[in-house]
């Protein structure tokens, strides 16, 4: 057995022996255990014993081995001792060899270099002689190719020590940079000259050659400036060709023309500059023609305002704005009137009205124009930005490019610069362009001149529109809203119409009467239209102007004239005290819903179908006034619409046409001018709500009474079987209201826009719960009638839905819960009504209580008073 074998058999076995306690011990068994272990330990140590000694046999023969190996190794080291010398001597020779053959390449390094400065020194004599040839022959392309090619690219040699060999004689004049230098300046009289020549003469031709020659001899800033001129001549030309349009905007036309002819010199000219003077250079013939611009179209700007008599106008219009002042002191219309329109006569609001539209355009133009600028000069400048050093020597001074303009538009650019004279002549970073140009200046009057002509039109425009207001013209309000109560049917008439659609399927919604339609009615007055085309004409022109300031104060000036002009006018005629149709039925009627008790059984008297048939007759001072009201009421909710959607709409347009505009916070000005809207549609909203709320106290709620009332003449709910059969067949309560109340709906609709006709009938579906529901408080049922009452309000309720097109559960809870309690078995059965409600009805403030619902089975005639108390 192997010596691990024995050791794991010794360790499992004994592992909790002591030999100490063993020796000790007297125990037989503990003996005997002791005993095989040492017999066991002897045979583990006879084995290991075993495995030593024939290990050493294996250890002896690999000892003897490496003594072989020793041996072997001795004889290899002597023979490689002669290769080791050897190497040795080769590697010294190497080194030597090494060195002599880096001199040596040293030495062919510097023979090729003044073999290659020589061989450049004879070419150098050779294109000199070629150069001195063709300025004795007039060849300037020839000589401006030698100059560029081999000699502004090649510069070095003209510092080689051979270079006096190129020499064509022995004074410093015929030195190869003498002869550079002359032929050079030169050259560019003779181009610049041969350009001038060709401009005076109109030879394009000849003034594109001359311009590409520039920047071979180094001349592009002197080659840029010439073209930038003989563009701006060009531009002069036909700005002059020009003035001899005509028309009512003479000057936006010109100016138009002027800043077309600039776009265009441009783009036509920018491939030319970009491939003769490398990127970016054209910046410089941008600038320039930015100053050009700029001072043709002052000039344009200094004849609109002398042609046009701008101050004269605006002192009219300042003289007219204080006699309107002065006439609201007076009481009649009449002498506001007569103060304020004699200032301003028609013909001169007429030409009023020409010059504000010809200043919307010319300030369009000039936006358009300076955002083209921008667009053209930005990426110019971000081309030179890739070459460091580049801008300093393409850019223009900006003192310098002044010098462009008239000395009469310098002193005006220095007085207003006043104490920011580094201001005044400050380039944009992004564009390169001026900042401060007299243009610039010009725009800040154009845009106050602007909002003064704006502002007076608006005002005037809103008098006239108010003025022409056709609320009293309006076709198909000759027959005045009639008292719905006095339709009437009969126990006995046969259900037609309207009351066929009530039968055992319940309320089916008929299709509008033919005799009435909604299209003969015209439910609003050209005031809204008008007074919002007005208000939508004037913002988008400051929008056009593409200045902030424009915008704010026209959104002000808007937001002012219709609130005094519209909304106040408006709003008071809605406010105006109804007048019902003057005859005894409405007068008895009128009486009977305030004083006419709630009792529903035999609740009036029968009434005489002739009353309801009223003849048409032209249109009277009742149902003229009932038209200015509800027209009234019409125009606000339409004003509303028109005024969220023309706010919307010009926010869009904002986005849309000022996005390329680089100052962001004139785009943020203009919409926070804009949102100002939101907050004036609310007194819209207010007046339209008031006004709504006055229809329905005087006008709705009555009529909704007297329709309930006549509606439940001679009607009961205490019903023996055979009259529960009876109501079932022909229930004459929903044919009455129905009838009613559809006739009442019917008017509103021919009359109402659908945001008001949605709003009267949600102030009648109210009006109809409450009143209801405190009528039942004063009734008697028994379980029959209960039952009746419960399928004649959800009857009701549904028909009323589909009338409104919405969900009336929430004003019909307390009604339905009410219904529902007087239609139990017993008294149990009403502490499970409420049962199988949602949360939210439950919930709700509408809910009855316990004292409420014992409050309606004391209505109920078959319920004693002490089954009521156990509840």
């Amino acid at each position: 057995m192997p010596a691990g074998a024995l050791d794991a058999e010794l360790s499992d076995e004994f592992a909790w022996s002591n030999f100490d306690d063993l020796a000790q011990s007297t125990n037989v068994a503990e003996i005997e255990h002791a005993y095989r272990m040492l017999e066991l330990e002897e045979a583990r140590l006879d084995v290991e014993i075993s495995e030593s000694v024939e290990g050493t046999f294996d250890v002896d023969s690999r000892f003897a081995q490496l003594f072989d190996l020793q041996d072997a190794l001795h004889a290899i080291s002597d023979q490689l001792e002669p290769v080791q010398s050897a190497i040795d001597t080769t590697a010294t020779n190497a080194g030597a060899i090494s060195g002599r053959v880096r001199f040596l390449d040293q030495e062919q390094k510097k023979l090729k270099q003044a073999l290659s400065m020589i061989e450049e020194t004879a070419l150098l004599k050779h294109r000199l002689t070629e150069l001195l040839t063709a300025m004795r022959n007039k060849n300037i392309d020839m000589a401006a190719a030698l100059i560029h090619k081999y000699i502004t690219t090649d510069a070095p040699v003209l510092d080689s020590p051979f270079v006096s060999f190129a020499s064509t004689g022995d004074d410093d004049s015929s030195s190869p940079r003498s002869i550079i230098a002359s032929a050079t300046k030169e050259l560019v009289d003779r181009v610049s000259f041969t350009f001038d020549a060709a401009v005076e003469s109109n030879n394009t031709k000849e003034i594109s050659h001359c311009f590409r020659l520039f920047p071979l001899l180094g001349e592009d800033v002197r080659g840029l400036d010439m073209y930038s001129d003989f563009l701006c001549n060009m531009i002069a030309d036909k700005s002059r060709v020009t003035a001899d349009i005509q028309g009512t905007s003479i000057y936006a036309v010109r100016l138009t023309r002027l800043f077309e002819v600039i776009a265009v010199v441009i783009d036509n000219h920018f491939p030319l500059v970009e491939t003769h003077y490398g990127p970016g250079r054209m910046i410089r013939v941008i600038q320039r023609l930015q100053m050009e611009g700029t001072k043709r179209a002052a000039m344009v700007l200094d004849f609109f305002e002398d042609e046009r008599h701008i101050k004269r106008r605006i002192a009219q219009i300042q003289q007219a704005d204080s006699s309107q002042t002065r006439a609201k002191s007076y009481a009649q219309a009449a002498d506001h009137r007569s103060k304020s329109e004699d200032v301003i006569s028609d013909h001169d609001f007429k030409d009023i009205t020409d010059i504000l539209g010809e200043l919307v355009l010319i300030e369009r133009q000039i936006a358009m124009f300076s955002r083209f600028m921008e667009s053209r000069a930005a990426p110019e400048v971000k081309a030179l930005s890739m070459e460091p050093g580049s801008k300093d020597r393409v850019f223009h001074k900006p003192a310098a490019i002044l010098k462009h303009l008239p000395l009469a538009m310098q002193g005006i650019l220095d007085t207003k610069a006043g104490d920011s004279a580094k201001t005044a002549t400050e380039l944009d970073e992004i564009t390169g362009l001026l900042v401060h140009t007299p243009l610039s200046l010009r725009i800040s009057w154009l845009t106050d001149t602007y909002i003064t002509f704006e502002s007076f039109f608006v005002s005037r425009s809103a008098a006239k529109v108010m003025l022409l207001d056709d609320t009293d013209s309006l076709s198909g309000w000759a027959e005045p809203i009639v008292d719905a109560s006095d339709a009437e049917t009969s126990k006995s008439k046969p259900a037609t119409g309207l009351l066929s659609s009530f039968g055992q399927r319940g309320w089916r919604k008929p299709g509008m009467s033919a005799a009435r339609g909604q299209a003969d009615i015209a439910q609003t007055s050209s005031c809204v239209g008008d007074m919002f085309f007005v208000a939508k004409t004037a913002l988008e022109h400051s929008i056009a102007t593409q200045q902030p300031a424009a915008v704010e104060a026209i959104s002000q000036c808007v937001i002012g004239v219709m609130n005094s002009a519209l909304l106040a006018t408006v709003e008071s005629r809605a406010l105006g005290k109804w007048n019902a149709v003057s005859n005894a039925k409405g007068s008895q009627l009128s009486a009977a819903s305030s004083e006419l008790s709630w009792r529903l059984p035999g609740v009036g008297s029968a009434a005489n179908p002739a009353d309801a048939q009223a003849e048409e007759a032209p249109i009277g001072p009742v149902a003229a006034h009932q038209r200015e009201i509800l027209v009234s009421v019409n125009n606000l909710d339409l004003a509303g619409q028109y005024l969220q959607k023309t706010a919307d709409e010009l926010k869009t347009r904002v986005t849309g046409e000022w996005a390329r505009i680089p100052q962001r916070d004139h785009v943020t000005r203009a919409q926070k001018a804009l949102d100002t809207f939101g907050a004036f549609l609310a007194k819209f909203t207010h007046a339209k709500q008031r006004s709504l709320e006055q229809f329905g106290v005087q006008v709705i709620k009555p009529w909704v009474r007297a329709i309930l009332q006549q509606s439940y003449r001679d009607i009961k709910y205490v019903l023996t079987d055979e009259e529960f059969n009876d109501v079932q067949n022909d229930n004459l309560f929903q044919k009455r209201f129905v009838l009613k109340f559809g006739l009442l709906v019917r008017q509103l609709k021919q009359r109402l826009t659908a945001g008001n006709l949605a709003a009267a009938l949600d102030i009648a579906a109210s009006s109809l719960a409450v009143d209801w529901e405190r009528a039942i408080r004063q009734s008697k049922f028994n379980m029959l009638g209960g039952i009746m009452f419960e399928k004649d309000v959800r009857e009701i309720q549904r028909y009323l839905e589909l009338e409104s097109d919405t969900i009336l559960r929430k004003k019909f809870l307390r009604l339905i819960q009410s219904a529902s309690v007087l239609a139990v078995e017993g008294v149990a059965d009403a502490r499970h009504i409420f049962d199988g409600q949602s949360v939210a009805d439950v919930s709700s403030q509408a809910a009855l209580s316990k004292s409420e619902v014992k409050a309606i089975l004391a209505n109920r005639i078959d319920v004693s008073e002490k089954d009521i108390a156990e509840i």
